[in-house]
């Protein structure tokens, strides 16, 4: 209700994303889309109601393992290279694969990253810094990718890529 100094936030939402399909949210700034997003992700919780992934409860951590996120301003450790930052999350999701230097490798040379594989992320733009959340996010083969803004910061050609 206006002018009481309470946020109405996010109401009834009620969805299902089947395997295989693409969902986007859209809508104006404050309509509940980051939000939505961070719930989740488990990074904040609902006043009410109930949010699962993969009918696992998101207060379980089970239910965010081989989930791929990427928010709209990625942090990592910016004293880490995108080929530590890969490994580390691949060994995190418990992903098996023959190499995980190679596999690794791949994804960092998809995004366009692979001289730049060794690398502090101090020294990367923030177009790079998402490029390397993104190769972080695909390389554990996730059973859902989510992306917040995943355009932000990146060039023209950069854009194109990711699209």
């Amino acid at each position: 209700m206006p002018g009481n100094g309470r946020q109405r936030g996010i109401h009834a939402l009620n969805m299902t994303v089947e395997p295989g399909e693409a969902f986007g949210f859209i809508g104006a700034n404050g309509a509940g889309k980051t939000t939505t997003i961070k719930i989740l992700m488990g990074l904040i919780q609902p006043t009410q109601g109930r949010a699962a992934l993969f009918g696992t409860p998101i207060s379980n951590p089970a239910a965010r393992l081989r989930l791929g996120y990427v928010p709209e301003n990625p942090y990592l450790y910016d004293y880490l290279t995108p080929i530590e930052v890969l490994r580390m999350s691949v060994s995190l999701h418990g992903l098996k694969v023959s190499s995980v230097d190679a596999h690794c490798r791949h994804w960092l040379e998809r995004l366009g990253l692979g001289a730049v594989a060794g690398k502090p992320l101090r020294s990367f733009s923030k177009g790079m810094t998402q490029r390397v959340a993104l190769a972080q996010a695909l390389s554990i083969e996730p059973r859902l990718l989510i992306l917040d803004e995943p355009l932000s910061g990146l060039d023209p050609l950069g854009r194109r890529d990711v699209v």
